[in-house]
This record gives structure tokens, C-alpha cells and sequence, in this order.
């Protein structure tokens, strides 16, 4: 019994208990539980058999329990029971933007709704309109949102390709025929979501690794093997890696003159031989023996051979890459290392599971230098959220856990963006914090022109930081509120505030094009994981692939400064 299969099953258990109107508490313990499960570096089998699944954060007994009957039978009578009360197509209504478990299983009790077809059909014969919370307008978006699934490939997010390509790699490693084994494609190249994963091989005796192959456990996405020779390895890599827009711009790239004009497949031909042959390449160097032994570097001696810098795959989407390569204006990508804390995460406090103490310790145990606590505020009922007598006495527990020696604790708030564009706390308590976040969580559909003076309002309020998760998007579930992002980027300009890449990869906001606009204009940006448990401390790398993405470097992030520095850009007067 694998990981992953034990985190779907979790994963399913949330859904189910939302669908049938469980306390949000319980379904967000499932879901924590679950994104524990997919990010245990050791199997879950051997916990439970050890008995130590209660080690684990975010796993009490009840859900240990459950996990060790599906070890143990390969089932959970619990899972069973919640799936004969919610029939399988009412599952796929909640891929609708906008369409909530509690409204698909009202569309499915008053009308029948149990698929997107049905859905559609109930839309376009006006059947929606007269239920509690819809209307005609909404029934007009729901219907262009479920057409806009219904074209959407099916595509998973990269924070669970990514675990299940590492294990691919890993389970693939450890035979003695695999000489090399990486990941390619999209998931290389850290988009947000995959349709496939591409892994690639290096083999002498590919009936081996292909039987090995064939051991591994059902996995929920496809996975795309590549078996070739030693020699065919970097240029495989490359190949494989993509993307069409990329290898089209090296198509098009001036010297060597031969790829002028040519075709993708074509590009890629040309140099087959000089990858194939690495070790006689006349363009070989002593430095390339270095790059080519580091595994994000594998194809660098096919850009060496083409006359360029090695491009970094997040960067690969033909984007002016291959110009600035060959101008010697490529970024210096920002890394995990770089990163010096968290400036947003969550605690009991509010919607968190794991202690102010345990956030902090575990923070501290992955190396940052400072972590800000940033619990909700009073408007977002159902996280939890601080009253203002209740924040002043977390800001007083924060104080008193903060011991400095070498790590710092930031007492922070992540407050609620009101409708109006005011904020969820009075400025005389914003100013008691360290850190402020303001962030939209309601009224994402208002539109562009409103949604736009909203959030300017609030960038231009002097105790605002950080815009967490600007767009407010749900990848795959809710649309990105609409936004005039010039406005934006020129009153975070104009005032110094900062946005944030949401580490979460539900969320990855900013996405990666606004992100490097935002960098061009010069507005700082921060990489934070909005963790709500221990575990999701670890989502750092998602959020830095997406900055990767977007062009940034460390000295656009303010989060990568050391914490004096940090400490003076909070204290700065805004613009």
C-alpha cells in the first residue's frame, strides 16, 4: 500500500464528509491528514505497522485508525458508507468554479443534477434559477464555467505529479540496470498542472528496467517512460523537456546558422550528434564534465553545443529565453536556498493544526531565520478568525515565544480585504504587528473596475505589507478575481508593497506571467507557503518553481533578505 494511494483515499474522504454538510473542522483534519500522507518521506505501511502513525502531525487516532484498515484490507468501511450517500457524478460538479459541495448536492437533492451534462441541461432550460443562492445570473456563469471544464484537458496539479514523478525516479533508481533516470516535461519545467509525466532513462538493458517498470503500484496519472542508451541520454533530456515553444525559438535562433528557419524536430536533429557523442564534442569543456553531473543540468552540454548558456527548464516556454541566453541577459533564478523564512503561515489560533510552538520549532528545524505568524481575522468565520482582543493576546504569546538566538518569531495577521476595500482590523491594531497580509477571500466575483478599486485601497494602507494570494484563485476549482494588474503593479510600485507567490500548489498565485511583470516593474515579491500545518512548511520548492517561471531573482524577494534587512523594509514608510 503505497503513499499516494493512502492520501487519495483521505483526499476522497474530505470531499465526501463536504458533500455531506460534515463540520468544515473534521473535513479540513481529512485533508491535512491527506497532505501529510502524500509528503512522508518514509511509507505509511511501515508506520502502521510500527504503530507510530500518530507521530505523524495532523494524524490523531480516528484517521490512523482508518489508515491502518486500508493497509491492513485494502479498504476503508468508512470510505464505503460516505460513497453510497454521494453518487459519483455529483463529485465532478465542485470542478465548476464557483460551485461549492453545498450547492452540488442542492442541485443534486432539488433537480437531479448528477454530472456536468445534467448540469449544462439544467442550466440552459433555466431549471437553476429558482434554487436558494442562484438566480439568473448566476445560472449564466455556472453554465459558461461548466462549458469551460468540459473543454479543460484533464490535467492534475504539480503538487501531486511531483511527489509521484520523485517516486518514479526513486523506485526507478534503485535497480541495478537504470544508469540514470530524471524527470522531463512539464513537471521539469514546473507547470502549474500536468497531464502526463515524462521520466527518462538510461539503460543498457531495457527489458529490465521496462519489468521493473511494470511492478510499480497503480498510479493516478499516467507516467511516460523513456528508455535509451547512455549517449542518447542529454539529448533525450532536452527533447523530452520541451517545450514546443522553446525548441521552436532555438529553431529560429541565429548561430549556428544551420538552425535558422528549421522546424522543432528539426533543431533537435541537429545537435544529435554532438550530444550523442558529448564526450568528442569539439564544444565540450572541462566545465561541462562539472555541469552535466548535476541532475537539473543533465541536457547542458546540448545548449553548449548549440552556442549558449545552459537555460534552466522552468524557463523553457519560449518566452525570449533563447535571446536573452545568447545576449547573456539570463536570470540568476532565485532558489529554495535563497530563501532566509515564511512570512505567512497559520496556527491553532485560527484554521491551523499544529500549536504556535510547533510552527515555530518546525520552522526552525528546516533552517529559516524567521517565521511570521499570520492567523485570520475576525471576518472569516468559518477559519476561525481573531477577534481583536483574542489577536492581542496572540501577539503577547508571540512576543514571549520569540528568544531570538538566531531565529526570529514575527507576529503577523492575515487580514480580510472587506468589500469595500477597508481593512479587517483598525489601523491602531494593524500597527502593533510585525507583519501585515491582506488578502481577498469573499466577493471574488465583483467586477473588474470594482474588484481593482478594492484592492487598491487596501495597497494603499500604510500598515499593509503583503497581498497574499492576489488573484484569490483555486487552480482548477476557482477563477482568479478580475483585476486591472497594471493598476496594481503601479500602486505596489508607487507604495512599496509586496506580493505574494502562494507556495500551496492549489494556489501557486501569483501565476508565473504576472509574477516576472510584477518583477520588470520592480514591485518586491514574497515566497510564502500559507502553511496551516507543520507538514506544508515543506511547500517552499512549489512556490520558488513558480518564481522561477516568472524570471525572479533573489533581490526581487523579500524573504530571501537576512532579517536585519527584512526587519528595515517592514519599518519602511510606505509611498
Amino acid at each position: 500500500m503505497d503513499n499516494l494511494t493512502v492520501a487519495e483515499a483521505l483526499y476522497e474522504i474530505a470531499d465526501l464528509l463536504e458533500f455531506t454538510g460534515e463540520d468544515p473542522f473534521k473535513v479540513r483534519a481529512y485533508r491535512k491528514a491527506a497532505e501529510a500522507v502524500g509528503l512522508l518521506p518514509e511509507q505509511v505501511a511501515d508506520l502502521a505497522g510500527a504503530g507510530r502513525l500518530t507521530r505523524v502531525p495532523g494524524i490523531g487516532k480516528a484517521i490512523a485508525a482508518k489508515i491502518a484498515e486500508l493497509v491492513e484490507t485494502g479498504r476503508i468501511g468508512y470510505l464505503e458508507e460516505l460513497r453510497q450517500a454521494v453518487p459519483p457524478g455529483v463529485l465532478d460538479l465542485t470542478r465548476v468554479p464557483g460551485l461549492g459541495a453545498r450547492t452540488a448536492m442542492l442541485l443534486y437533492r432539488r433537480l437531479g443534477v448528477d454530472s456536468l451534462e445534467a448540469l449544462e441541461l439544467a442550466a440552459r432550460e433555466g431549471r437553476l434559477r429558482d434554487l436558494p443562492g442562484l438566480g439568473p445570473r448566476k445560472e449564466a456563469a455556472i453554465l459558461e464555467a461548466a462549458a469551460r471544464v468540459r473543454r479543460r484537458p484533464d490535467r492534475v496539479s504539480i503538487g501531486v505529479a511531483a511527489p509521484i514523478a520523485e517516486a518514479v525516479v526513486r523506485h526507478l533508481r534503485s535497480h541495478p540496470a537504470v544508469l540514470r533516470a530524471e524527470v522531463a516535461g512539464s513537471v521539469r519545467r514546473r507547470q502549474e498542472t500536468v497531464a502526463d509525466i515524462d521520466v527518462v532513462i538510461a539503460t543498457r538493458d531495457p527489458a529490465a528496467v521496462q519489468a521493473h517498470l511494470d511492478r510499480l503500484p497503480p498510479l493516478p496519472r499516467p507516467v511516460d517512460p523513456v528508455l535509451v542508451p547512455p549517449e542518447a541520454f542529454a539529448l533525450t533530456l532536452f527533447e523530452r523537456t520541451g517545450s514546443a515553444a522553446h525548441l521552436a525559438e532555438l529553431a529560429g535562433a541565429a548561430p549556428p546558422a544551420e538552425l535558422a528557419g528549421m522546424a522543432p524536430p528539426a533543431a533537435a536533429e541537429y545537435v544529435r550528434p554532438y550530444a550523442a557523442g558529448a564526450a568528442d564534442s569539439p564544444h565540450r569543456s572541462a566545465q561541462d564534465s562539472r555541469v552535466t553531473e548535476e541532475s537539473e543540468a543533465a541536457d547542458a552540454v546540448v545548449y553548449r553545443t548549440l552556442g549558449l548558456p545552459y537555460i534552466p527548464p522552468e524557463l523553457r516556454e519560449g518566452g525570449g529565453e533563447v535571446a536573452a541566453a545568447r545576449a547573456g541577459r539570463l536570470p540568476r533564478l532565485i532558489t529554495v536556498a535563497d530563501l532566509r523564512g515564511d512570512l505567512h503561515v497559520h496556527t491553532t489560533a485560527s484554521d491551523g493544526t499544529a500549536t504556535l510552538a510547533e510552527m515555530a520549532e518546525a520552522a526552525r528545524a528546516l533552517g529559516h531565520r524567521y517565521l511570521a505568524i499570520c492567523d485570520h481575522s475576525q471576518s472569516l468565520a468559518i477559519a476561525r478568525g481573531l477577534s481583536p482582543e483574542r489577536l492581542r493576546q496572540h501577539i503577547a504569546a508571540i512576543r514571549r515565544l520569540d528568544q531570538g538566538e538566531g531565529f526570529r518569531l514575527l507576529a503577523g495577521a492575515e487580514v480580510d480585504i472587506l468589500r469595500d476595500g477597508t481593512l479587517d482590523y483598525p489601523d491602531e491594531l494593524l500597527a502593533e504587528l510585525d507583519v501585515v497580509v491582506a488578502s481577498l477571500h469573499s466577493h471574488l466575483g465583483l467586477p473588474e473596475a470594482e474588484q481593482t478599486e478594492r484592492l487598491l485601497r487596501a495597497i494603499h494602507n500604510p500598515h499593509v505589507d503583503i497581498i497574499g494570494h492576489p488573484f484569490g484563485r483555486v487552480i482548477g476549482r476557482r477563477e482568479p478575481a478580475a483585476l486591472d494588474f497594471d493598476r496594481i503593479l503601479e500602486a505596489c510600485a508607487r507604495t512599496g508593497t509586496a506580493l505574494e507567490i502562494s507556495a500551496s500548489p492549489s494556489r501557486l498565485d501569483l501565476p508565473d506571467r504576472h509574477a516576472r511583470l510584477a518583477r520588470e516593474a520592480g514591485v518586491k515579491l514574497v515566497i510564502n507557503t500559507d502553511a496551516h500545518s507543520v507538514r506544508e512548511l515543506e511547500l517552499l520548492p512549489y512556490g520558488v518553481g513558480q518564481a522561477r517561471r516568472g524570471w525572479v531573482e533573489p533581490q526581487d524577494v523579500i524573504n530571501a533578505m537576512d532579517l536585519p534587512e527584512l526587519l528595515d523594509w517592514l519599518a519602511r514608510p510606505k509611498g
